[in-house]
């Protein structure tokens, strides 16, 4: 076992001083580190997390993870205690994601601005009520050639590994919501059996960030029968999670206000996806986003057992472990 201690910013591996704003457009999005005093208090009441339980059970971690042969982690509060926290992240599911590499190891720079010209969807600027994460995706019926459910989790992948280093997500988790009013048979193709499985997997094991709610918009019967079959394999906790709107957006306000949400799902707030698509400069304006995740994802993939292309999964499977030993043994609300 070895350790790196990093001396700047304890927050990022990297040594990146913070993450910059995306702003385009109507479109603002500010991203946080700082835990609210909102957060805090749910993190003690449903995580049973305290400054004393924390500091205890970093200790332990990192003892048990020293008795880890070749393993090098990164010697990081911050970032170990999101394990503690995601208690969730069961190790057997944690290793899984090496079975899907190309959705985590090979994305590209351009993934994030090719999701955003296609009008796939957006993360919205306000949390909602409960200080979740609103992340919404969308079929864009216009596009001749449909992205395929790969590119879209590609290009949310870089959203989500910054979601991770914000403490208040890491407690209080993500929405999604999902409009499927342009679904066609050109979309239904890339839901082969084997998506079906990666989609169920991915959701429920391999997905960095606790889902606390995906809403379905506009389904059709097709999508109606392929869940009737799918959530034969789903946790009862995220069948109780799933919530099907139809054409009823006041459904979906009895989750989520609408001050929360753009005006195309009957919201207030005022961000245009056709307009972020259209910007001429989008490059330039996600550039300093894109450039600090890829180094601090660089940064963890240094660590691990090895130089193996999957160095990060391992290294999340092996902390994952070591964590879950620790719930199993002071038993956390998951």
């Amino acid at each position: 076992m070895s350790r790196k201690v990093n001396e700047n910013d304890t927050r990022f591996l990297s040594g990146i001083t913070g993450i910059p704003p995306l702003n385009v457009e109507t479109y603002y999005f500010v991203f946080e580190t700082e835990l609210s005093e909102q957060a805090r208090k749910v993190a003690e009441r449903e995580l049973r997390e305290t400054p004393e339980r924390k500091k205890e059970a970093i200790g332990e971690l990192k003892r048990l993870l020293d008795q880890e042969k070749d393993l090098s982690y990164p010697d990081n509060e911050f970032w170990l205690v999101k394990f503690l926290r995601k208690c969730k992240f069961y190790p057997e599911s944690a290793f899984e994601m090496a079975e899907y590499p190309d959705y985590f190891t090979n994305w590209k720079h351009t993934y994030l601005e090719d999701f955003m010209k296609a009008e796939l969807g957006v993360t919205m600027p306000r949390r909602d009520h409960k200080g979740r994460r609103i992340v919404i995706g969308r079929i864009n019926g216009n596009m001749e050639n449909p992205f395929s459910i790969n590119d879209f989790i590609s290009g949310l992948y870089p959203l989500f590994e910054i979601f991770c280093t914000e403490s208040d997500t890491q407690v209080n988790g993500i929405v999604v919501i999902i409009d499927l009013k342009e679904l066609s048979l050109k979309h239904l193709k890339h839901l082969t059996p084997s998506m079906i499985q990666f989609l169920i997997r991915y959701a429920q094991y391999c997905n960095p960030l606790r889902v606390k709610g995906i809403h379905i918009l506009n389904e059709t019967s097709i999508i109606d029968a392929t869940y009737t079959i799918a959530k034969n394999f789903l946790t009862e906790k995220l069948r109780d999670r799933i919530y099907f709107h139809g054409n009823d957006l006041q459904s979906l306000h009895e989750y989520i206000p609408p001050n929360c949400l753009p005006k195309f799902l009957g919201g207030t707030v005022g961000v245009d996806l056709h307009k972020i698509a259209q910007t001429a400069d989008l490059s330039e304006k996600i550039a300093p986003i894109m450039n600090v995740v890829h180094k601090e994802i660089t940064e963890i993939n240094s660590y691990g057992y090895g130089k193996g292309k999957h160095q990060f999964l391992f290294l999340a499977h092996s902390v994952a472990s070591v964590a879950q030993r620790l719930v199993d043994k002071e038993p956390w609300e998951r």
